[in-house]
């Protein structure tokens, strides 16, 4: 069983060499840098002038904006994306704006014992029923003001860079993960708590034994969703839950009676949300609620569709307002959700 979260990925990129180009623009020209982590520690640039003296020439500029494209990758380092065992990854520069609901299809062929003279049974494409997924454009800015300039306030700066990492995988995880957490589900797509007592018996809320009750819940969400046709493979949850629904799904013994680990679920994750202040103000994505979880079917009838990934963008700033530069990211993407197909809602035990 494999574990997704926050910690957990940023354990695993901790181990070994990553290495990958990360591109950008610098007024108008397409650069790219490359971002290197090993063990955990990751290749950035150290700057060797102040800040206001690398925007005095294209050379100089160029090695600021890597700078900063490193840093905000360091900040995604921070928040890593969570939805990858969901979702299948599309990736198409030709995207449209709106796709219907039928995009999302799947092949389906069956082989026919051939008998002479009758016609050769073909194949077909199904789709998964679902909303029209539509890519849209999210940006974010800074700027890089006179003041930071005069008083070489770099500490600053970086702190910008890798705040601006943050932000942007944050609200990927929320664009994927939360319409899970949002939806209202049918009576069919839900699984009510299964409480049973110490002895193994079925019991009620008052007489229950927690683990026990919680193992028999997680295992009938498994039935309702084998029964429906759409079996589903991946649980996503709290991680103030994570200790029991782990202990649930083990093996355990109870009295004396042995009680077998769970079978079915090959991935979990745990998703809490994010929230933090710009300019005085909060703002928060919700994570799964404390007590409750999903059992999903995965990639069938989720896409992630990317039109154009994180896109840094730096150009000359506004004298009018001793803004030195002003640096741009933006991103186009979309997702198709097909929940009904392919979702239970579980509550967990009281």
């Amino acid at each position: 069983m494999r574990i997704h979260s926050i910690e957990s990925l940023k354990e695993k990129r901790r181990k070994g060499t990553h290495e990958a180009e990360v591109p950008f623009l610098l007024d108008g020209k397409e650069e790219a840098v490359t971002k290197k982590i090993v063990d955990g520690e990751m290749e950035t640039y150290e700057l060797g002038k102040p800040i206001g003296e690398m925007l005095t020439s294209d050379i100089v500029r160029k090695e600021l904006i890597q700078k900063v494209v490193l840093d905000v990758e360091m900040g995604r380092e921070e928040v890593p994306v969570l939805y990858g065992p969901i979702f299948d990854r599309i990736e198409d520069a030709n995207f449209p704006k709106e796709f219907e609901a039928k995009w999302a299809q799947r092949g389906t062929v069956i082989f026919f014992e051939h008998i002479e003279g009758q016609e050769v049974k073909f194949g077909s494409l199904q789709a998964e029923s679902g909303p029209i997924a539509r890519l849209k454009g999210f940006s974010a800015g800074f700027e890089y003001t006179k003041e930071m300039q005069i008083f070489n306030q770099t500490f600053n700066f970086e702190m910008l860079n890798k705040a601006f990492g943050e932000a942007h995988n944050a609200l990927l995880n929320h664009l994927h993960l939360g319409p899970f957490i949002g939806y209202t589900y049918k009576a069919a797509n839900k699984t009510a708590p299964v409480y049973v007592k110490p002895d193994g018996n079925k019991g009620t809320a008052s007489d229950a034994h927690y683990i026990l009750s919680l193992r028999e819940t997680l295992r009938q969400a498994l039935k309702d969703t084998r029964t429906a046709k759409r079996p589903g493979t991946i649980l996503l949850a709290n991680s103030a839950d994570q200790e029991d629904i782990q202990d649930a799904l083990g093996s355990m013994t109870l009295q004396a009676t042995p009680y077998g680990a769970t079978s079915g679920i090959s991935d979990i994750i745990y998703y809490d949300g994010w929230e933090t202040d710009v300019a005085r103000k909060s703002h928060a994505y919700p994570g799964v609620p404390q007590g409750k979880a999903y059992l999903i079917r995965p990639k069938r009838g989720f896409k992630e569709l990317v039109k154009q990934g994180l896109q840094i963008n730096s150009s000359i700033g506004d004298l009018t307002r001793l803004v030195e530069a002003q640096i741009v990211g933006d991103f186009w993407r979309g997702t198709f959700l097909a929940i009904d197909e392919n979702v239970q809602e579980i509550t967990l035990p009281g």
